[in-house]
């Protein structure tokens, strides 16, 4: 089999289209159209049904693609690992890293990671990544965790854990007693997340470390750490928040740390890998940059338990 040609017909069935094709591999439509037709006559099969105004694939055709994109990915990832060895990374990496994270702490050394290896290309998602699913498009997601991992099938990397806390203003306790049980906690307003940590980040760990769900009552549910102290801080509910974020209203008495039956889970900040094959050496590399990254910054925010 004529890998050029593969290389060719995948090109085609990626964009639906010889034309848009031979524009993005930047030769002839006229050359494209020719070599498909050699390759489907060194195969015995036809693998596109072509029209005046529509191109799909056969049978064949899909079969073909779908086996055989995994295995040119992996050729050419192969082929960068080579090079890297050498010194310098080269080919694609799309990452998925959360937005205001992404911004607030690793916009820097990201941009720097891009410019000391310049034949990588970087395609950098920020969003707000779940755990589960991940997008088998995405070479490596950072993303924040919270309780079990319970999806054996993805690789995931814990790359930083932050001690959290169960906080409250004290104009919306009152004169009231804090809740000292996770179950009272449950009937209290509190805040959630909207998409991040499964959309519930009330997760909580009991005497013999395992991981406890609470469901609770939300009418503010945001996917920002900001926003959730600013929630917090407004008197709107109870938040789970990272210790350190918090620790100077704790200091002012802005807000108040709860003391419950169960301990509140640390957020992790894990990397997550859609398969255990072909990580390659410049998602690890990448992985490894983040890793250091978060210590030397986010590590440092941390207060000694």
């Amino acid at each position: 089999m004529n890998l050029n040609h593969l290389k060719l017909f995948l090109a085609v069935a990626e964009q639906e289209s010889i034309l848009a094709a031979s524009r993005v591999l930047g030769i002839p439509n006229s050359t494209l159209a020719r070599q498909l037709k050699a390759f489907e006559r060194q195969l015995g099969q036809q693998l596109i049904l072509r029209s005046t105004r529509h191109l799909r694939l056969t049978a064949e055709g899909r079969a073909l693609a779908e086996r055989a994109r995994p295995l040119i990915e992996e050729l050419e990832d192969l082929g960068d690992d080579v090079k890297s060895h050498q010194g310098t990374l080269s080919g694609t990496l799309t990452v998925a890293i959360p937005s205001e994270f992404g911004v607030t702490w690793l916009n820097g050394c990201i941009a720097q990671f891009t410019k000391a290896h310049p034949s990588l290309e970087l395609e950098c998602i920020t969003s707000m990544a779940p755990l589960d699913p991940v997008r088998r498009d995405v070479h490596v997601s950072i993303a924040y965790h919270r309780g079990d991992k319970a999806d054996s099938t993805q690789v995931i990397r814990p790359l930083l854990t932050m001690k959290s806390s169960v906080v409250i203003a004290p104009s919306l306790l009152g004169d009231r007693s804090p809740p000292a049980t996770i179950k009272a906690l449950a009937g209290e307003p509190c805040i959630s997340t909207l998409t991040a940590l499964k959309a519930n980040p009330w997760v909580f760990l009991d005497d013999r470390g395992q991981a406890v769900t609470l469901r609770t009552t939300s009418r503010y549910r945001v996917d920002s750490s900001q926003m959730l102290i600013s929630g917090a801080l407004a008197g709107i509910g109870y938040a789970i928040i990272p210790t350190a974020f918090c620790e100077p209203y704790l200091a002012t008495g802005e807000l108040i740390e709860l003391t419950l039956d169960h301990t509140p889970a640390p957020l992790e900040i894990v990397a997550i890998y859609p398969d255990r094959n072909g990580i390659s050496t410049r998602t690890r590399a990448f992985v490894d940059l983040i890793e250091a990254e978060l210590k030397r910054s986010v590590g440092a925010l941390e207060v000694p338990s």
